[in-house]
């Protein structure tokens, strides 16, 4: 490994980092280094413990839109008549990151202009592009007439692939820059929170223990999407950020966010392969199947068994993707749809995302229905998948198990009210609350985002509240709640 070409600007960005986090030796705890088949990726040079702070960054640059800009509306004019390929708010990322020489002449007398070095430091982040486009050309004819088309081109690409979404209203993005260094991995031993007095901070923090020299990755997939099969997270990256990932989980000999029940002896898991080199399609296909192996038994599935377990991860996704539970209601007869569909779903797919999305429906769709023993069993079962599925820290987890915590925490009864719209002889379950259950998944859950997260970010605090509301009841009062809804 080395510095590269002078275009990737390693030894530029390696001062950066000596000088922002230089370290209590000052020679930068963290190091850029080149390599021919990933590009620039980061090094650590010191070591970090889970939950421990790697580094704190401020934004190089923010943009948001701008409806009062008349420049902004004859770009969003623009996109729409000549139908460009982004949102509007990517080009107008662009603009904003150009300097005050690039601005002269602007459409409506330009607008607040980017520091060359903010400039350059964005440029950095992306250097492969060597053509204008079309819209780039555009922008630059009818909006900065003194800016070099390839610019606009270059930032465009830059605030694509490197952005942070900062606000929803008015939408806007971010972009940090040596923190975009960082390679992606479906299983990084880092992550990224926003903090700070303003939220603005990129907080970086070891996600597990990381040595002297290992490289240090980021998600660039949110939580649920780490837990979704390796070919729809390979795609997605593939689309989204221009590269196929083949990090440890996507080259894999199994895809353990994919099982399902071995078709042989009904009690092992056959698991699918990790990728689809030949089809290289975001679908389900049977060929991620055709000769897999049971972990309990001899058992390899055939081509015929392959095509069954494809077709029925094809309907369940059907199923989901219809929202076919919102047109559903409860059933008198023993024979309920929602809970035959279920009873199909887990006699074929033992540890599935499929599965998974499934009992997040479920829980949602009994709690509403007054079905309370039953959506503490979905979201118990979505609590194992994410422990199960992924093989570290994971805040998927750590919300299942505060949703759980949620739901033991009540107690339910049958008293009915002025809002009760259930037919007629449709009792709903009674259960009572189960105050240690509750408190132990509170306690997990905190664990696993104070780690990630921190103890004062948000998503803790919150458990940790409950938690401590929940310490703070008489120990009978679940008792008493349970026997005055009877």
């Amino acid at each position: 490994m080395s510095s590269g070409p002078e275009s990737a600007g390693v030894d530029h960005i390696n001062a950066h980092g000596r000088e922002h986090f230089g370290g209590a030796d000052g020679k930068g705890i963290l190091q850029c280094k080149w390599t021919d088949t990933k590009g620039r990726i980061v090094h650590a040079s010191r070591a970090w413990k889970q939950g421990e702070i790697i580094l704190e960054e401020p934004p190089t640059h923010i943009v948001q839109e701008d409806d009062s800009s008349r420049a902004f509306k004859k770009l969003k004019d623009m996109c729409k008549k000549h139908k460009f390929d982004y949102e509007p708010l990517w080009y107008w990322c662009a603009l904003k990151s150009l300097t005050k020489d690039q601005l002269v002449d602007a459409y409506t007398g330009g607008w607040e202009a980017a520091t060359p070095l903010q400039q350059k430091n964005l440029l950095l982040l992306h250097h492969e592009v060597t053509e204008a486009g079309r819209e780039s050309k555009m922008m630059v004819q009818e909006l900065v007439p003194n800016c070099d088309p390839l610019i606009v081109e270059r930032l465009t690409q830059v605030w694509v692939l490197n952005c942070f979404e900062y606000s929803d209203n008015p939408t806007g993005y971010s972009v940090y820059f040596f923190s975009s260094f960082m390679s992606h991995s479906c299983f990084p031993n880092a992550v990224w929170h926003y903090g700070g007095p303003e939220g603005t901070i990129h907080v970086l923090r070891a996600r597990r223990n990381i040595k002297v020299g290992d490289e240090v990755c980021i998600a660039y997939l949110p939580e649920d999407g780490l837990l979704t099969p390796a070919v729809m997270r390979r795609h997605e990256l593939h689309q989204t950020k221009h590269f196929w990932c083949d990090c440890e989980r996507c080259n894999a000999p199994e895809d353990c966010t994919r099982g399902v029940y071995c078709p042989k002896c009904n009690k092992g898991t056959v698991f699918s392969s990790a990728t689809d080199p030949e089809n290289n399609r975001k679908e389900y296909l049977s060929n991620a199947w055709d000769g897999r192996k049971c972990n309990s038994c001899p058992h390899i599935v055939t081509q015929k068994q392959a095509e069954a377990i494809a077709e029925s991860e094809n309907q369940l996704k059907k199923f989901l993707d219809d929202d076919v539970l919102k047109r559903v209601t409860p059933q008198t007869s023993p024979a309920d749809p929602v809970q035959e569909k279920e009873r199909w779903m887990e006699s074929i797919f033992s540890q599935h995302c499929l599965a998974d999305l499934m009992w997040e429906a479920l829980a949602d769709w009994y709690a509403k229905h007054g079905l309370y023993t039953e959506q503490r069993r979905v979201l118990r079962s979505r609590c194992n998948f994410h422990q199960a599925a992924y093989p570290g820290l994971s805040g998927s987890h750590g919300w299942s198990l505060e949703a759980l915590g949620d739901a033991l925490h009540k107690s339910y009864g049958s008293r009915p009210s002025d809002n009760d719209k259930r037919k007629k002889g449709q009792a709903v379950t009674v259960v009572k609350a189960d105050r240690e259950q509750a408190e132990k998944c509170y306690e997990e859950s905190f664990e696993v985002l104070r780690l990630m997260f921190g103890a004062e970010h948000e998503y803790a605090a919150v458990v940790a509240n409950k938690l401590k509301a929940l310490q703070a009841e008489p120990q009978d009062s679940a008792k008493k709640g349970a026997s005055d809804e009877r």
